[in-house]
């Protein structure tokens, strides 16, 4: 156990991303995918370089980020209480995410690695925004409903590529993640749009590791 341990190595370091987010309404109410502008993470990660067999390639790893989800829908801000707002309505949920990452590093060439990436997070939604046009200007207001559970959890996965130089890793990949939750719960009235809703995004994101043992 003392030798596996002393080939131990840690990692500590950064994430940053951007990308596109989704949430799927039911009913469907024509919404439509939105520009993630930020996702980024404090990030650790933990392997064994010198383990026998495919135990060598894996690395263990948790980040704990902040990100901006958005999407539009062409409807009326039913929040609002200017009933000449604009058709459509743009919204962004600022989010705070915590990921377990387990990752593979399988070698190409000389320095060079395939990453292959499994997913499962946790988030909690801090702040939602909402953009819609009164009166030929715009608007920008926070808002809230009676039935948003502000968590959600899901699974995700991702490929990418490394490049070790000494102690200091770089890579540059792609994640898909989806929910396994519910971000708001059913309503039976009718005058409401929001009821059920199951969101995902895609990040490419561009990491920097530095080995600290």
């Amino acid at each position: 156990m003392g030798s596996a341990a002393s080939r131990a190595e840690m990692y500590v370091g950064a994430r940053y991303g951007a990308g596109v987010t989704m949430l799927y309404f039911m009913p469907h109410q024509n919404e439509k995918r939105g520009i993630t502008p930020a996702n980024a993470a404090i990030a650790f990660r933990y392997c064994n370089s010198e383990a026998q067999d495919y135990e060598r390639f894996m690395n263990l790893m948790i980040e704990l980020g902040y990100g901006m989800r958005g999407y539009s829908m062409d409807t009326r801000p039913i929040v609002s209480n200017d009933t000449s707002a604009g058709a459509k309505v743009t919204r962004r949920s600022h989010v705070l995410e915590l990921p377990l990452v387990m990752q593979a590093h399988i070698p190409l060439y000389k320095n060079f690695k395939l990453l292959v990436t499994g997913v499962a997070y946790g988030a909690y939604y801090l702040r939602n925004t909402q953009e819609y046009e009164v009166g030929g200007r715009q608007v920008s207001e926070t808002f809230s409903y009676d039935n948003f559970k502000g968590f959600e959890y899901g699974v995700g996965g991702g490929l990418g590529f490394g490049l070790s130089m000494g102690k200091t890793d770089f890579a540059l990949d792609a994640r898909y993640t989806a929910s396994m939750s519910y971000l708001y719960k059913p309503t039976a009235n009718q005058t409401r749009f929001l009821y059920e809703s199951m969101p995902m995004q895609i990040i490419i994101s561009f990491s920097v590791m530095r080995k600290i043992f």
